[in-house]
């Protein structure tokens, strides 16, 4: 990633669920992903990476979502294929419901933070109470009523 925020770089990588690595230098990339600004002032890692073939995508925005339709597309993700927030999101729903109907708590599988983040808002959502638990990368979501 050469101008992009690393930080929704790596957001998207962990959201796709892809494994993708972040370098520090043109030299050790596979590509590289700028954007349109950075492309257009043709600096000297733009013009390394050209000169040693290295595959150049030019972003029109450094937005989350161009970002991930570019990583979606390098690894040949389809828009039908879940990615693991979907599958987080899916068993959050379904201890959601199991709690709701009776079971005293329901322990999710261990996710990153990002994840764990959505799961919590999922709970709360729902009027329900919810802790993670563990230490990383084995943390994980607890859900459960009062």
């Amino acid at each position: 990633a050469f101008g992009l925020p690393r930080n929704r770089m790596l957001q998207a990588i962990l959201h796709l669920g892809i494994p993708a690595q972040l370098v520090d230098s043109a030299g050790d990339a596979d590509v590289l992903v700028t954007s349109k600004a950075y492309y257009r002032q043709r600096s000297r890692a733009i013009t390394d990476a050209e000169h040693r073939n290295i595959p150049i995508y030019v972003l029109r925005s450094n937005s989350e979502l161009q970002i991930e339709t570019v990583l979606g597309g390098l690894f040949n993700l389809s828009e039908s294929e879940a990615t693991p927030l979907d599958t987080a999101v899916s068993d959050t729903e379904i201890a959601i419901q199991r709690v709701l109907s009776g079971e005293r708590s329901v322990d999710l599988r261990p996710q990153n933070q990002f994840v764990r983040r959505k799961q919590h808002e999922l709970v709360r959502a729902a009027n329900l109470i919810s802790h993670s638990y563990g230490k990383e990368p084995y943390r994980r979501v607890r859900v459960f009523r009062d």
